[in-house]
């Protein structure tokens, strides 16, 4: 129970560090002696030093004979930082604490055996679901060479994504809103679709304190049909996702206005080619992706098993019978092949509640 409590201070650490360190996973690390904690850190920024390293710089000399909990095995290698094995063999700690394993094959239990092989007690999986969950959008990228995909959708009571003639702006109220933006603070990029872009004209960006911060936004559009007047590519740093549709004039009027143009295959519909698209996110370093719609791009994503979460925002409100469908196109006919989640969490933001959830691949899709 002890290195319960003290792994939960880790936990509590590393999560500050969440939209931060990509492609990093964040980590928070937690030096104890004498049941009393005398150096904490977490993994602030890739590149930076690493949460081991912050947590025995502030336990200094008193770092001799003490424990290490760390939510994420240490790391046994050069990247652009030296390997943490090193530092907390230097530091005389005399036991490890972890929480995950690092599923990144360069690491992946090698960070244990140097600690070991250094004479220094090692215990494992200590809260590891919690540590896991920390880690999921690296150890997804890790596994997949993907983005991890969470989708956030905001209905009405009768499940409808926007009225009859698109307009959603806004379903929920500005609690859940600021939920909203707590979620694109914690992905590398936000994916919308052209409809999406057209009818709602967002920014994209994050608006959670006084100042407003970009996050790279990828459009999805096959033959760039949208206007070039909307806010989203006054910004910048913007990925066009499309295919070979779109003329050669409008890719470089894309270029032009400084976008990063894909232009890829097209699906069976015409379509750009979902699966190409996560994989070539994945080749730009995008370990977290955040879709925010439409429902056609949604229910795209969902029909490949592309999605990994959903996070849905439900408000008081009944839109009626011609609203737009969140799924359009899911035609399934049993509850048995339903798309399911797991591990759901409940929140309520003023009047409305937000239901988050890891998503179960069903046996209709």
């Amino acid at each position: 129970m002890t290195d319960d409590i003290y792994m939960q201070r880790a936990l509590e650490l590393g999560r500050k560090g969440m939209g931060h360190t990509s492609p990093n996973p964040p980590v928070g690390a937690v030096v104890v002696k004498g049941r009393k904690i005398i150096g904490e850190g977490y993994h602030k920024k890739a590149g930076t030093p690493h949460a081991e390293v912050h947590a025995l710089r502030k336990a200094g000399k008193r770092a001799a004979g003490a424990t290490l909990y760390v939510t994420l095995e240490p790391c046994c290698h050069f990247g652009r930082t030296p390997p943490c094995t090193d530092a907390i063999i230097q530091a005389g700690i005399k036991r490890v604490v972890v929480g995950a394993i690092d599923p990144n094959p360069i690491v992946n239990r090698k960070g244990i055996k140097t600690l070991c092989a250094a004479g220094i007690e090692v215990k494992t999986k200590v809260l590891e679901k919690q540590c896991r969950d920390l880690i999921r959008h690296y150890a997804h990228f890790m596994q997949t060479g993907m983005p991890y995909v969470t989708c956030k959708v905001a209905l009405s009571l009768d499940g409808k994504l926007a009225t009859a003639t698109g307009e959603s702006k806004w379903i929920t109220g500005p609690k859940a809103r600021r939920f909203a933006h707590d979620l694109r603070a914690k992905c590398d990029a936000i994916l919308i679709g052209k409809s999406t872009a057209r009818l709602d004209d967002p920014r994209l960006t994050v608006r959670l304190g006084a100042k407003e911060k970009i996050k790279h936004a990828v459009i999805v559009d096959s033959a760039f049909d949208v206007p070039l007047r909307l806010h989203v590519f006054d910004r910048g740093d913007v990925t066009l996702a499309t295919t070979n549709r779109t003329s050669a004039d409008k890719m470089q009027l894309a270029q032009a206005k400084g976008m990063d143009v894909l232009c890829l295959p097209q699906d069976k519909n015409g379509r750009v080619d979902l699966i190409e698209l996560m994989k070539a996110l994945g080749q730009k370093g995008i370990t977290s992706l955040l879709v925010e719609g439409g429902g056609e791009l949604i229910a795209g994503l969902v029909k490949l098993k592309l999605i990994q979460r959903f996070a849905v925002a439900i408000a008081p409100i009944f839109i009626g019978g011609c609203g737009r469908d969140v799924l359009p196109g899911l035609n399934l006919k049993t509850l048995a092949e339903a798309l399911r989640l797991k591990d759901v969490e409940v929140k309520r933001f003023g009047d409305d509640v937000v239901m988050e959830g890891e998503v179960v691949c069903s046996l209709g899709l």
